[in-house]
C-alpha cells in the first residue's frame, strides 16, 4: 500500500492524527547521536524510525566488518604482523535497537505493525510514561500540540535521552524552556529540516532535538529515574511533606476472586465491566490517598504514616492492580481464551514483561488483545501437543496396527510410563483417566466450594475443543466425590463430555469419540506419526479409524485479527420470532435445545439468570413430553420451533422489549 492510499484510509476512518512520517534524514543524525538500546517511540505510524534505525546499523556493521578483513588480512602482507593503525574500533560496529516499544492511537497503523511490536499505550494523553522505563525517547509530535507533548515528556519520561522532531519555533516556548532548566536536561539540535520531499509533504521547518535528563551520561539505574518523575508528580499532586514508613500486606487472590465473581452472567460486556472495576479501584485509591494527604501532619506522624511509605504504597498499589487486572483481562475475555489454554497464555503474559506498565483503559485492551492473538498463531499446535501429551499415560493410550513395541510402566511412579519421551505412534482412548484438578478439604475429606484449577482446566479442554471445531455449551460442576457430571456441545443436548471426580485423586472422563478422533488425527499429523489421511485407517484401531479421515487439518491455526470484534459489545444469543399480540403468543423460529435459555431468560428479564440444573430439567421435559408451564407462561415445542403463550399483557410486552 501508498503512503498516499494509507493517507486516505486514515482519513475515511477518522483516524489521520496529524500523520507525518519521520525522513531517513532526521533519523541519519539520531543514530548518529545514540547508542541503541530501548527504545519507546511515541506516535509511531508506520514504525519508520526502527525500520531506518536498524538499516544504518546494518550498514555500519557491513562497513565494519570490511575494514576488520582488511586489517585481519595486513598479518599476511606486513611481515606477520597486524597494522594495528586501521584496525576498526568496536564503537564502529553499528548499534541496532535492543527493544521497540510505542505508543500508537490509530487502529489501522497498530494492525499494520510487525508482531513483535509491543504497544504500551493508544492516547498519548491518557497514558501514565512514570512507569516506562526506558533508554530513549523518540517523538515526532502533532505539531498543534508538540509545546504540551514536550513538556509533558520532559517532566515525566522515565529515560536518559529524549529525541523530539518539532518546529524551528520551539526556542520561544517558555513552557519548554522552563521545564528543561527545573529538571536540569541538557539539549542538543542535531539538524534543521522539512518535508517538502517527505513520503507526506509539508511546509513545517523542524529541528531535530536531543534533550538529555540529568546525570544521564554517568550510569545510574533507570529505577533512579523513575524515583526522580514520580517524585515530581507526587509532589504536583498531593503536596505532602516526609515522614515515615508505611508497610501494606498483599491480597491479591483475593482481589481477583472478587472481580471474577463479579463478571459471573454479567449483562455488560467482560471487557468494560473489567476496565469500569479497574477504574473504579483507581479512582478510590487515588481519593484515599488524596484523603491521607490533606490530613494534619502531626496526625498522620502519630499513626506511623510518613510521605515515603504513602509513595511506595501508591505505586505498588497502582502497579499492583494495573497488573491483576490485565492478568485478568488475559484469562476471563472469551477473544483470548477460547483459543489459548492457560499454559499458553502464561506464557505470552511472561513474554509481554511490560504489560504492567500499559494502562488499562478499553482503548488499550483493543492493541494488547491484537498482540497476544498475532503471537499465539505459533502456539496453537503446540497446545494441541502439550494438552495431548499430558493425556498420554499407560491406561489411556492403544498403539499403531504398526507399533509392535511394548510401552513399559514405570516402576516408581502409578499410572506412567518408563520413558515418556520415547513412546510415539499411539492413539488416545475416548475413555481417559487424569489426575484430577478438583481440590478436596483434608479436613472434611469433600469437595471445596472453590474450584477455580479446576474450572481452568476444564476451560483448557473446551479451549482444545473449540480449536478443533466442537463448540462447548453448559457444564456441570460435581458437588460430591463420585457424581455423575455432563458437559453439553453449544445449544444442544448432545454430550461433549461426561466425567467423575474421585477421594483418589483421580478424574474418569469420556469424551465423545468424535472429539477424540479429531484430536488424535491432528496430534499424528503434527507429530509426523501419519503425513495423508489414507494412513488413520492404517494405522489407527478400528473404531478410532472409522469416519476419521475429515479431521485431517483440522487445528485452528490463524486468526484475522483484522476481523476483532467490538470489545464493548457483549455477546448475546439473537432470538428470531413472530409475535401475535391479539393472543399473546411468541412462536420462536429455531428449536427449543437451541433458544430455550435465552427464552427463559427473557421471562426473567434477566434480573434472575436460569441456573443449570433448571435448564437440564426443562431441557429434559420437552425431550419427553410437549411442554410446561414456566412462570405463568406455557412453552411448547413444535416441530423446529418453539412456542411461548403468556397470561399477562405485561409478560407479553416484557418479553418483546428483552427481545428488542
Amino acid at each position: 500500500m501508498s503512503i498516499n492510499q494509507l493517507i486516505n484510509e486514515l482519513k475515511e476512518n477518522d483516524q489521520d492524527f496529524e500523520f507525518y512520517p519521520t525522513t531517513k534524514e532526521m533519523i541519519k543524525v539520531i543514530y548518529n547521536n545514540s547508542n541503541g538500546g530501548e527504545w519507546l517511540d511515541i506516535g509511531a505510524g508506520t514504525c519508520n524510525f526502527r525500520k531506518f534505525y536498524n538499516e544504518f546499523a546494518e550498514e555500519q556493521r557491513r562497513i565494519y566488518d570490511q575494514k576488520y578483513e582488511i586489517f585481519r588480512n595486513s598479518y599476511k602482507y606486513n611481515d606477520g604482523k597486524f597494522d594495528y593503525d586501521i584496525e576498526p574500533k568496536e564503537s564502529q560496529k553499528g548499534h541496532s535497537i535492543r527493544s521497540y516499544y510505542v505508543i500508537e492511537k490509530s487502529k489501522i497503523l497498530l494492525q499494520k505493525m510487525d508482531k513483535d511490536i509491543i504497544c504500551l499505550g493508544t492516547d498519548f494523553n491518557n497514558t501514565m510514561l512514570l512507569d516506562k522505563p526506558v533508554d530513549n525517547i523518540f517523538c515526532n509530535p502533532p505539531y498543534s500540540e508538540y509545546e504540551e507533548w514536550t513538556e509533558r515528556l520532559i517532566y515525566e519520561a522515565n529515560t536518559k535521552r529524549i529525541f523530539l522532531v518539532i518546529p524551528e519555533r520551539w526556542n520561544n516556548s517558555e513552557k519548554i524552556k522552563k521545564a528543561l532548566e527545573k529538571t536540569k536536561s541538557r539539549y542538543t539540535t542535531l539538524g534543521s529540516f522539512d518535508f517538502l520531499h517527505a513520503e507526506r509533504q509539508a511546509r513545517a521547518k523542524v529541528e531535530v532535538i536531543k534533550i538529555t535528563k540529568s546525570g544521564a551520561d554517568s550510569y545510574r539505574d533507570l529505577n533512579e529515574y523513575n524515583e526522580d518523575a514520580f517524585d515530581r508528580w507526587f509532589d504536583e499532586t498531593f503536596k505532602m511533606r516526609d515522614k515515615k514508613d508505611l508497610n501494606e500486606w498483599d491480597q491479591e487472590d483475593i482481589k481477583k476472586r472478587e472481580v471474577k465473581d463479579k463478571l459471573v452472567n454479567a449483562e455488560q460486556s467482560k471487557a468494560k465491566i473489567l476496565t469500569d472495576l479497574y477504574n473504579e479501584e483507581i479512582e478510590t485509591l487515588y481519593n484515599h490517598f488524596k484523603a491521607i494527604c490533606g490530613l494534619d501532619v502531626d496526625i498522620l506522624e502519630t499513626i506511623g504514616v510518613s510521605k515515603k511509605g504513602v509513595k511506595e504504597a501508591l505505586k505498588k498499589k497502582a502497579s499492583g492492580a494495573k497488573s491483576r487486572y490485565w492478568r485478568l483481562a488475559l484469562d476471563e475475555l472469551e477473544e483470548i481464551t477460547d483459543r489459548l489454554t492457560s499454559k499458553t497464555r502464561e506464557r505470552l503474559f511472561n513474554r509481554f514483561t511490560t504489560l504492567h506498565t500499559v494502562d488499562f483503559t478499553l482503548e488499550n485492551l483493543y492493541p494488547v488483545i491484537l498482540w497476544v492473538l498475532k503471537n499465539a498463531n505459533e502456539y496453537y499446535n503446540d497446545q494441541l501437543i502439550d494438552f495431548y501429551k499430558e493425556l498420554s499415560s499407560p491406561e489411556n493410550v492403544k498403539p499403531y496396527k504398526s507399533n509392535q513395541k511394548v510401552f513399559e510402566r514405570s516402576e516408581y511412579r502409578y499410572n506412567t510410563f518408563k520413558n515418556p519421551d520415547k513412546i510415539s505412534h499411539y492413539v488416545l482412548d475416548y475413555r481417559i483417566i487424569m489426575s484430577s484438578p478438583f481440590r478436596t478439604s483434608w479436613y472434611s475429606g469433600k469437595l471445596d466450594d472453590y474450584q477455580d484449577g479446576a474450572k481452568q482446566t476444564l476451560q483448557d479442554i473446551f479451549t482444545i475443543a473449540n480449536n478443533l471445531g466442537f463448540k462447548i455449551g453448559l457444564c456441570d460442576m460435581p458437588k460430591v466425590h463420585g457424581e455423575k457430571c455432563t458437559v453439553l456441545y453449544e445449544r444442544s443436548d448432545k454430550v461433549f463430555m461426561e466425567y467423575r471426580v474421585y477421594k483418589n485423586g483421580n478424574m474418569h472422563v469420556k469424551f465423545d469419540i468424535e472429539f477424540m478422533k479429531a484430536l488424535n488425527v491432528e496430534v499424528s499429523r503434527l507429530l509426523g506419526w501419519i503425513n495423508k489421511p489414507e494412513d488413520i485407517k492404517k494405522e489407527f484401531p478400528d473404531e478410532m479409524a472409522k469416519g476419521a479421515e475429515k479431521y485431517f487439518k483440522k487445528n485452528f491455526t490463524c486468526l484475522n485479527v483484522s476481523s476483532l470484534p467490538l470489545l464493548t459489545v457483549k455477546k448475546e444469543p439473537e432470538l428470531d420470532f413472530l409475535s401475535n399480540r391479539d393472543e399473546l403468543v411468541i412462536l420462536v423460529n429455531s428449536p427449543y435445545a437451541e433458544c430455550l435459555e435465552t427464552i427463559l431468560n427473557r421471562i426473567n428479564n434477566f434480573d434472575d439468570i436460569i441456573e443449570e440444573e433448571t435448564l437440564k430439567k426443562c431441557l429434559k421435559i420437552l425431550q419427553d413430553q410437549k411442554g410446561f408451564i414456566y412462570k405463568n407462561c406455557l412453552i411448547t415445542k413444535h416441530d423446529n420451533k418453539t412456542k411461548v403463550e403468556f397470561r399477562e399483557m405485561d409478560d407479553f410486552n416484557n418479553f418483546i422489549k428483552e427481545a428488542a
